[in-house]
């Protein structure tokens, strides 16, 4: 045989991973101890009677064989063969033809048509239509071995096995009936009516219905679909855990982490060490290190190293924002602890955020900051109203403030009680500061001379262009007068915009 002719999806080679499962089903086979000097010397004969046959005569051309002829029937422990003719040879091996038989209890049933039975080994290899029944579960091969002794099949080429509705091929496996433990090698399939596997290397536990995953497998679970390098799926409690580039993708979202835990019975998953996590319409990705998603709610955390990162990809722009911890309730999103968000030419800092992503309402508290373009927006509590993840408006209550360019060097300063800012494209348009107005607005006039332009009134109005104030209405009794620049302290320092 040409085993450079079997190999596996990724190129692995077959006769490898035949070789791990023999040494791993050989390690699990316990030692017998052994009370004299020649038990310990010789290996131990399985003894074979001839129960009956129709005819039994040596065969002159072969020396060392007897001959058996017409309903041959043979025991060997707890085990019956039947065949239409057979060899026995002087060491003790039988070669058995056509129609082979071999019964087992309590429920074991071996079908072939040719096959060679070995004693000292206490084994039986079998080919041409191959069939292994044990129970309800059936495989059926070209060929296979069989240990009568630890009833155990191995097998080297492609087998098809069948449980149920359950369908399961691989190039190699071995199954124990003692066990009830399968373990399959080699391009593993698994059809379970709406249920499919594909795998390197699996086992599956009959008595636990307990899948155990030891290389890449791709399982659809209940209409989930679950990616990993190693993982363990317990059937009777719908719980598993993978590792491995390992992700759930579900009508929930997408659940990925170096690792992760899920339960497929109450749609609750958890996920350690480069974690993603989205929603069900993939608008919305976040990644931190740790996450866990309920039906209804999501939390993922990260480091003051690692923050939290959010993508919310919706309409023109994305939006991009970084925080400690994200929580989701429903229609809720919750980000505290050093959040920051940019949009296009819109961005922002705060301690915490709360997003209602069905109405599009955004807070952000604890020291807020906004920017659109150059202009820069300060108040004790924001509040943002999106419209395809661009700001639509705006209002900054107790304590805004606005520093808008008017040069390289020098800013518009406006501020009042309450800021309302209107946005046209997702850039500013015009801004409304209600209560206590102040402004401090620079003016060169026809000798490139800058003043400076103070006044207080209860309301002030601001429009905007391209990024810079093209007009300031002061109403409700403006009191102010122009400076010469070098008269008056220049100056508020800005805050540094976020980095995404």
């Amino acid at each position: 045989m040409n085993i450079k002719h079997y190999t596996t999806e990724n190129n692995k080679p077959f006769l490898d991973v035949c070789i791990f499962f023999m040494v791993f089903c050989f390690s699990l086979t316990p030692l017998t101890a052994q009370t004299d000097t020649t038990s310990n010397l010789l290996p131990k004969k399985t003894r074979i009677h001839i129960l009956a046959a129709s005819v039994i005569e040596r065969n002159p051309q072969i020396s060392d064989a007897s001959r058996l002829i017409g309903d041959v029937q043979l025991a060997f422990d707890d085990a019956i063969l039947r065949c239409d003719s057979a060899y026995r040879f002087d060491d003790g091996r039988f070669e058995v033809f056509n129609n082979v038989e071999i019964s087992q209890a309590p429920a074991t049933k071996l079908r072939s048509n040719y096959g060679i039975l070995d004693p000292v080994s206490g084994t039986v290899n079998v080919s041409g239509d191959v069939t292994f029944n044990h129970e309800e579960l059936k495989i059926s091969c070209p060929s296979l071995t069989y240990n009568l002794d630890e009833k155990r099949v191995s097998y080297r080429v492609r087998a098809n096995i069948y449980e149920g509705s359950r369908h399961l091929s691989s190039d190699c496996g071995i199954y124990n009936s003692i066990t009830n433990r399968l373990y399959a090698g080699g391009n593993v399939e698994i059809k379970d009516e709406n249920d499919y596997i594909t795998s390197d290397s699996l086992s599956i536990d009959r008595n636990g219905k307990t899948l155990r995953l030891y290389e890449l497998s791709l399982l659809t679970i209940d209409g989930a679909t679950i990616q990993c390098e190693k993982g363990e799926f317990d059937g009777k409690t719908g719980k598993g855990w993978f590792s491995g580039q390992a992700y759930l993708m579900d009508d929930q979202g997408v659940l990925a982490g170096d690792s992760l835990f899920v339960n497929r019975d109450e749609n609750e998953g958890m996920a350690w060490g480069n974690v993603m996590i989205s929603d069900s319409s993939r608008s919305m990705n976040v990644k931190g290190s740790f996450a866990s998603r309920t039906k209804n709610a999501d939390l993922v955390t990260g480091t003051s190293s690692q923050l939290v990162q959010i993508e919310n990809v919706e309409g023109v722009d994305t939006l991009k924002m970084k925080s400690l911890k994200l929580e989701r309730q429903e229609e809720m999103i919750y980000a505290s602890g050093e959040v920051a968000f940019t949009q296009a030419a819109f961005s922002g800092l705060g301690d915490s955020l709360s997003w209602n992503t069905r109405l599009d309402e955004m807070w952000l508290l604890g020291k807020p900051v906004v920017w659109s373009e150059e202009d820069e927006m300060t108040g004790d509590t924001v509040k943002m109203i999106l419209k395809e993840n661009q700001p639509y408006k705006m209002q900054l209550l107790g304590n805004a403030n606005v520093l808008s360019p008017a040069n390289d060097s020098l800013d518009h300063a406006i501020s009042g009680r309450d800021l309302f800012a209107y946005f046209s494209d997702g850039k500013l348009s015009s801004v409304d500061v209600i209560g206590n107005g102040t402004v401090e607005y620079y003016a060169t006039d026809e000798l490139d001379e800058i003043n400076l332009n103070r006044a207080t009134c209860s309301q002030i109005q601001m429009r905007f262009a391209n990024g810079r104030v093209t007009k300031i209405i002061l109403l409700g009794l403006p009191d102010g007068k122009f400076n010469p620049l070098e008269n008056h302290e220049i100056s508020k320092a800005r805050r540094d915009k976020p980095q995404m």
